[in-house]
Formats: structure tokens, sequence, C-alpha cells
């Protein structure tokens, strides 16, 4: 092989959260978050690719859209989880989306992902390079 592959997919998922400490963001709210992330890999599956990107947004959407995330445990504090901040959230589903990838074959890697939480606010969670 003498290139590399990047598959970039985006997609909307609508979300509730209660941010503790944050002012207004106190209260139970929501977003219309878009999410974006970057597969990468030099290998491809055995139907020609990285990975199916419709697994990734249907293991995030059937999970958590249109729900509150403070009612899951990953992002509940009392119950050993994070504070679902923007951050936090991008951070999730990154892991949610490195462990997708893990059971690849072609050990495809998540190398970033992009929440944008409103028009003018987006975080960016990357994999930490050795």
């Amino acid at each position: 092989m003498i290139g590399k592959y990047h598959l970039i997919k985006n997609f909307w998922i609508a979300c509730a959260h209660q941010v503790y400490g944050a002012g207004k963001c106190e209260r139970v709210h929501g977003h219309n978050y878009k999410v974006t992330f970057c597969i990468e890999g030099t290998q491809l599956d055995e139907q020609h690719m990285l990975i199916d990107y419709r697994v990734i947004k249907e293991a995030i959407i059937n999970k958590y859209d249109h729900h509150l995330l403070n009612e899951f445990p990953e992002f509940n504090p009392e119950l050993g989880g994070v504070s679902p901040t923007t951050e936090r959230v991008a951070e999730i589903f990154f892991v949610e989306i490195d462990r997708l990838c893990k059971e690849k074959s072609n050990h495809p890697t998540v190398s970033w992902i992009e929440v944008q939480e409103t028009e003018e606010a987006t975080v960016r969670f990357e994999r930490m390079v050795t």
C-alpha cells in the first residue's frame, strides 16, 4: 500500500443536558449537535471500506439521540461519570468510535472528532500521538 485513507463523516444528533456550576446551563436544555469524525487506515475491509460509517452513526444515535445525557452513567458524576460538557461529549463519543474501530480486522483508527454545540462553539478531541 502506498497511501493512507481518511474517512471524514458528519451527522446530527439532538440531545439535552444539564451542566452543573455553569450558570444558566445548569437548567436542562438541548442542542442539535453536529458530530464530525475522521477515521484513518491503510487497509480496507472485505467491503472495501475502512469502516461502514453507518455503524458508528447508528451506535451513537441509537443510544443518545433525543435523550438527556445526564441520565447515562458515563455522563453522571454521581455514578462515576463526567459532566456532559461539550468537551466530555466529544471525548465519550470518541471512545465509542474507537471501540467500534478496534472490533475491525483491518484496524482503522479514529484520529479526531468534533462536536459542534452551537454556531459559535465546537470542540475537537484528538488521539494523542506518542
